[in-house]
Parts: structure tokens; C-alpha cells; sequence
């Protein structure tokens, strides 16, 4: 209010100035007529604003120490019933107390009626049972004197098997134990040449081993009877199926492969044998892995040089019928599996320079399909022979048709004849013949025998392959 009072006297002031300086005068008093204003509506606004939070507390107050008086007569009253129920409480236990005691003083009297009539009752059974003991022992006593002989016959008669069987069984324990040392002995003894047998064998294998290491042409022997072997084994024979160190000379001179199998069509397969085992055997013997690991590497690479050496010799050339690849024949499935594990790429490398490695599993597989072939390739002659055989027996058939049916047309032409000249006689001779006799003229020593006519004929043709050069005579 003071605000405003200030300003309408400034305006008031400004208004008795000149003109010109009258309206900026009075502009500037408006502006701030306006301020003083707004300035005392703010101040009236929180005036009001302040008025209005001083109601709503002090009826929040009011709200909240009416709640407070309430919340105090209710814990009064809480207060009331706590000290009613200690009270209640206090007469219940006092009352259980008492119900205890009086609980605990029968349990006590019933404990020692029960404990005295248990006394008198075991007392009494105390003394039946040593009356009833007494008894029996008298009775028992008296048995046992009266029976104590028939007892002991009965005992001994009882007894006596028993003795019988005890004594047969140290007997048959005896006979058992001597048996047991006699095969005891034995065993041992066998166990003795068994252990010999080992220490031969394995001498003889360290001798197999020294001369495998020590002469390449041992080796060689052996993996070429290897070959043979598998071969043998799979049914091909030697000099039939296949052929063992068969040599022909070509450009690079005389080669002989380890074998050839023969093929069915003329065709030959090359199989060459190389046995290479000093590193294997190195690495079999070697104490670290990596020792074994070097060693099998030197065993790949070895086998590598001879798969490039057999390569060069390029049998399929000099062979004329030879398949266009040689199978190099490792004599131990061991030795392959240790050179492809060592050398990943040996196998495809091999196959491109026109080399099959294989094992004796592999070339027992494919000298089983050798042999198979072979067996249908005689089957087939066979069938051709056959064939051949009934067409000449089909042929041979028909000429003997054509026979036969000759034969059956002259047969009837015979029976035919015959027929005619036996109605000739009979109609023509036989009639003037009996004229002679009629005649008076002499009959002679023989007489004429009767002659009858042949009612058979030959069969008659039914089959329709018999038939048919019949049909086709009567169609010429």
C-alpha cells in the first residue's frame, strides 16, 4: 500500500511539470504505477498464500492431537486389560502349581503300591520256578541214570559211520594230495617248457629282426614269400593265376616283378614287393617318443623312395597287357599304417605316380576279387560250352527226326507191301495151287504154312517238333 501511495505522488509531481517533459514524465510514472502494482499483488498473494498454510497447520495440529488423545485412551485401556490378565494369569499358575503337587504326590503312592505288589509277585514266581528247577532235576537225573548206558551203545552205534566215512575220506585226502603233487610236478614241468618255448621264440624273432636289418636281400625273400602267401590265400594258384618273378628285357634292360597276376581278357596286374624295416624296427625300439617320432619319418620317406623307384621302372610299358598302375605290396599292415600316419600325402602322391599301395589286408581283397573273376570267367565258358554243347545236341536231334521218319515211311511202306503180296498169294497162287491136288497130283513132303497179314503199324507222330518236317514236306 505504501507502494502505491509513493507512486500516485510521483505521478502527482510529474504532472506539474512542463509539457514536454510532462509525458515522459508521466510514462515513467505509469511504468511504475505499474510495478507498484504488480509488486503489491505479489505481496497480496503471499500474504494469502501464508495465510492459507498457517490454517492448514493448525488444523493438521488439531487433527493430529485429537489422534494423539485417542491413541491414549486406547493404550489406557490396553493398560487395563495387561493388569486384569497378570492377574488371571497369576491365579492359573498358582492353581497349576497346586494341581502339580497333588499330581506328583499320587504318582509317588501309586509308585510304591505297584513297587510292593511287583516284590510280592516275583518273590512268588521266584520260588515256583526253583520248586519246578528242583523237579526236573530230579526227574532228569533219574532218566539220565537209568538210559546212560543204552546211550552210550546208542551213541557208539551212531558214531560208527561217521568213523567209517572219516577214515575212507583220509584215504581219498591222501590219493587227492599225492594226485596234487603228481600234477603239481607236471604243471610245473610244462610251465618249464613253456617258459623255454617263449625264450626260443623270442630268440628266434631277435634273430628274424638281425637278419631282416642286416641283408636287404633277406628282407626281400621275405616279403616276396609274404606276397605268396596272400596270393595263395586267396584262392589264386602259383603258375595258373599268377606267375613269380616273371622277367622280360625292354628299354632300361631285364625287369622282373615280384609277381604277376594274370586277368581275365589277357590283362596282367603288376605287383612289386618292398619290404624296407630298419626305421620301423627303430622306431619299435626307440625310448622316447620322440626318438619313435624321427624314426617313423625316416620309415615314410623310405617308403616314398620306393614307390618313386618303382614308378620310374614303368612296368606298364614292357608289359603290354598290364594295367597302367603297379600295386606295391608292403608285407605288414603295421608298416603302411605307420608310413600314411607319418606322411599324410603318400597315399594321393603315390596314386598319381600310378603306384597302389596296399597291405596284405588290401591285396588279399583285391586278389579275392581275382579269383572271383576268375571263377565267373570259367562259369561263363562254361555256359558258352554248354550253350555250344546244345545247339550240336539240338542238331544232332534233328537228323535223327529226319532217320526216324524215314524209317517209319519205309516201315509202312513194307507193312504195305507185305499186305499186297499176301492178298496176291492167297487170291491168285494159293486158289490154282488146289487145283493141283484136285487133280490128283501128288502133294509134297512140306505143307504150306499159313500166312496171315500185319495189322501194326508204326506209331503215330504227336510231338509237335516231330511233326512239323512232315508239314513242312507236304507245304514243299
Amino acid at each position: 500500500m505504501l507502494m502505491l501511495v509513493a507512486g500516485l505522488l510521483a505521478g502527482h509531481w510529474l504532472t506539474r511539470r512542463p509539457h514536454g517533459a510532462a509525458m515522459a514524465a508521466a510514462a515513467a510514472a505509469h511504468e511504475a504505477t505499474v510495478a507498484a502494482h504488480q509488486a503489491a499483488l505479489a505481496e497480496a498473494a503471499a500474504l494469502r498464500d501464508a495465510d492459507v498454510m498457517h490454517r492448514l497447520k493448525h488444523s493438521e495440529i488439531a487433527g493430529a492431537h485429537a489422534h494423539a488423545q485417542a491413541r491414549l485412551a486406547e493404550l489406557a485401556g490396553v493398560e487395563a486389560a495387561k493388569s486384569e490378565l497378570a492377574i488371571r494369569l497369576a491365579a492359573v499358575e498358582a492353581e497349576r502349581t497346586e494341581r502339580d503337587r497333588a499330581h506328583a504326590a499320587e504318582v509317588a503312592r501309586t509308585a510304591a503300591t505297584f513297587a510292593a505288589l511287583a516284590g510280592q509277585a516275583l518273590d512268588a514266581a521266584h520260588l515256583k520256578l526253583a520248586e519246578a528247577n528242583e523237579a526236573a532235576l530230579v526227574r532228569h537225573r533219574e532218566a539220565a541214570g537209568a538210559g546212560l548206558e543204552t546211550n552210550r551203545a546208542a551213541l557208539a552205534e551212531l558214531i560208527a559211520p561217521m568213523r567209517d566215512t572219516l577214515a575212507k575220506y583220509e584215504v581219498k585226502l591222501d590219493e587227492v594230495e599225492k594226485a596234487r603233487t603228481e600234477s603239481y610236478g607236471g604243471l610245473k614241468e610244462q610251465l618249464l617248457a613253456v617258459t623255454t618255448g617263449q625264450q626260443r621264440v623270442s630268440d628266434e624273432a631277435s634273430k628274424l629282426v638281425s637278419a631282416l636289418r642286416s641283408s636287404g636281400k633277406t628282407s626281400g625273400s621275405w616279403g616276396e614269400q609274404q606276397l605268396k602267401n596272400v596270393l595263395e590265400m586267396a584262392g589264386l594258384r602259383d603258375g595258373i593265376d599268377f606267375d613269380v618273378q616273371a622277367s622280360t628285357s625292354g628299354d632300361g634292360g631285364a625287369k622282373r616283378p615280384d609277381a604277376i597276376i594274370k586277368l581275365p581278357g589277357g590283362r596282367q596286374l603288376i605287383v612289386d614287393s618292398k619290404c624296407s624295416l630298419n626305421d620301423y624296427l627303430s622306431a619299435a625300439e626307440a625310448d622316447s617318443e620322440d626318438a619313435r617320432r624321427v624314426a617313423h619319418k625316416r620309415h615314410a620317406a623310405a617308403v616314398r623312395v620306393h614307390a618313386k623307384g618303382l614308378s620310374e621302372k614303368a612296368y606298364w610299358k614292357d608289359f603290354g597287357h598290364a594295367a597302367d598302375f603297379v600295386v606295391m605290396f608292403l608285407p605288414g599292415e603295421n608298416f603302411l599304417s605307420a608310413a600314411l600316419e607319418h606322411d599324410l600325402g603318400l597315399w594321393s602322391w603315390a596314386s598319381d605316380q600310378r603306384i597302389l599301395l596296399a597291405g596284405p589286408t588290401n591285396l588279399l581283397a583285391i586278389a579275392k576279387i581275382v579269383a572271383l573273376t576268375w571263377n565267373q570267367e570259367r562259369q561263363s565258358q562254361e555256359w558258352r560250352e554248354i550253350g555250344k554243347l546244345g545247339a550240336e545236341l539240338h542238331a544232332s536231334v534233328a537228323v535223327m527226326t529226319e532217320h526216324v521218319l524215314g524209317l517209319g515211311k519205309n516201315l509202312g511202306q513194307a507193312v504195305n507191301g507185305y499186305n499186297a503180296f499176301v492178298r496176291s498169294l492167297e487170291s491168285n497162287v494159293l486158289p490154282k495151287a488146289r487145283r493141283f491136288t484136285e487133280l490128283g497130283v501128288e502133294e509134297g513132303k512140306r505143307a504150306i504154312a499159313p500166312v496171315g497179314l500185319i495189322e501194326a503199324s508204326p506209331a503215330a507222330v504227336s510231338a509237335r517238333e516231330l511233326l512239323a518236317a512232315p508239314i513242312a514236306e507236304a507245304a514243299e
